[in-house]
């Protein structure tokens, strides 16, 4: 790993700066007790030691964030531990490095931020942010307590939507509600866009004899998969709102486009 740029522990968030403990906990949004669970059963690689001070970089971080998902999905540490395993065997570190950077930039495109809760509701119109609302958002997934009492949002793109809708009078408790019916939709169209990928374009032997090379190959045609999927579907829906909307506010629509022509 790199020398740490500025040499007083702190990161400067730029790639490849180092980080001691408490930053990297920080920045993976987990405790410092997690992380030392995760080294102690094989799961997290030790520190970079410069005389008592442990050093952690971008490897750290990448590594917890696959943890993080790999929960997510319904594995157990001990599940995990198996799968890194499995992953590390037959490659070196340079290899498994490779594939956890795929591997994050496929499955974790999401820019997440954390806020301390005067700062949540600074962002959206008085009384919109209840205990009541955060509860909810936090049963949806869409926000996350910290150890130290703030709230991550894994995705920003949700917060600033949601501050945005709400800005323009729409009740937070409807901004909730659509998305919880939204999710549902988007379960069954990510469930066939992945069958897709499974039954036409993941070869049948793939596990016997999966190197670095086929796994970058691998996840190379799941990120374009991917990424057709979004702009699909994004068209699909302006197509849809298009023809609704014309046919539910034809008469608006009809005055709003002379004036934009």
């Amino acid at each position: 790993m790199s020398e740490n740029p500025r040499g007083d522990g702190e990161s400067t968030g730029e790639p490849g700066a180092e980080m001691r403990l408490d930053s990297l906990a920080s920045a993976a949004g987990v405790a410092t007790t997690t992380i030392r669970l995760y080294q102690q059963r094989g799961l997290l690689p030790g520190p970079r030691l410069e005389g008592r001070t442990g050093w952690y970089g971008p490897v750290h971080l990448a590594r917890l964030r696959l943890i993080a998902r790999l929960q997510q999905q319904g594995f157990s540490l001990a599940g995990i531990g198996t799968l890194l395993e499995s992953w590390e065997e037959g490659r070196d570190l340079a290899d498994l490095v490779g594939m956890e950077a795929q591997l994050d930039a496929l499955l974790h495109r999401r820019v997440e931020v954390v806020l301390e809760p005067a700062e949540l509701a600074e962002r959206f119109p008085p009384g919109a942010v209840t205990p009541d609302m955060v509860q909810r958002a936090l049963a949806l997934g869409l926000v996350e307590p910290t150890d130290d009492g703030r709230l991550r949002f894994p995705d920003a793109r949700f917060l600033e939507v949601g501050s945005d809708l709400t800005t323009m009078g729409v009740p937070s408790a409807t901004v909730l509600g659509e998305w919880e019916h939204l999710v549902q939709h988007t379960d069954d169209i990510a469930e066939r866009f992945v069958a897709v990928f499974e039954d036409h374009l993941l070869p049948e032997d793939w596990r016997d004899d999966l190197d670095s090379a086929g796994a970058a190959h691998l996840a190379g045609v799941l990120a374009k998969l991917v990424d057709h999927a979004g702009r699909v579907v994004l068209a699909a829906l302006d197509a849809s709102v298009t023809r609704v909307a014309g046919e539910r506010l034809g008469e608006l629509v009809d005055d709003v486009a002379p004036r934009e022509s």
